[in-house]
């Protein structure tokens, strides 16, 4: 079996750690967490179909319904972050096209024609986007408020190194389905490495709620 074809099937079933582990710890988690949880059991749902189906017009349905509900669930995880006022007007901005680009996307292609990989691309364009504006944020803030003891620090690590790289390999998802033999299909092996951390420091970002709550 060839490393990729096992980071494949890992990646997708790496997404069972942090919703069980957010399930476990359901009723400590605050809302950070529990808008994490959401989109971890939504994501659930067409990451675990992928592994008995192959591609298809369910699958695409799955798959473009989760992407408008993810940005949808982010949208309300970021909505209270950014504090300044210049860059919160930009998130909102930003927000507000985002959704508009889901919609008008969506209804052009529909759900089932086809895998809307244009929909993630620009989505995690935004989250990349939003997760800097929250960094300048806090570096200009002079109580800092986000800390490796806090949980939002594992979930804003985890898509912080995640989102890029979605970008990137969505941005070229139609030439490499196209060209199944290039060098780029090569990239899919670090899409599933940063999927994979992306769910373990998520699992650590529930865990961290957990500690917190024990320890009051």
């Amino acid at each position: 079996m060839q490393i990729q074809e096992i980071l494949s099937r890992t990646s997708i079933w790496s997404i069972l750690l942090p919703l069980f582990t957010g399930i476990i710890c359901l009723r400590r988690l605050g809302k950070d967490s529990q808008i994490i949880l959401g989109i971890v059991a939504l994501a659930t749902i067409p990451q675990i179909l992928r592994a008995f189906i192959s591609s298809g017009p369910v699958l695409n349905m799955v798959y473009n319904a989760y992407t408008i509900c993810e940005v949808i669930l982010y949208c309300l995880l970021f909505s209270d972050k950014i504090n300044h006022y210049n860059r919160n007007r930009i998130f909102i901005i930003t927000a507000m096209v985002i959704l508009f680009c889901n919609v008008v996307l969506t209804i052009c292609n529909g759900l089932q024609e086809r895998f809307i990989s244009e929909l993630v691309c620009l989505d995690n364009i935004a989250y990349t986007v939003w997760l800097l504006l929250i960094i300048l944020d806090q570096y200009d803030a002079e109580d800092k408020g986000i800390d490796p003891n806090m949980p939002f620090f594992w979930y804003l690590l985890g898509l912080l190194l995640y989102a890029p790289c979605t970008m990137l390999i969505y941005s070229l998802w139609s030439y490499i389905k196209n060209h199944p033999d290039s060098a780029l299909n090569q990239l899919w092996v670090i899409q599933y490495i940063f999927n994979i951390t992306m769910y373990v420091l998520f699992s650590v970002g529930f865990l961290h709620e957990c500690k917190r709550h024990a320890d009051r």
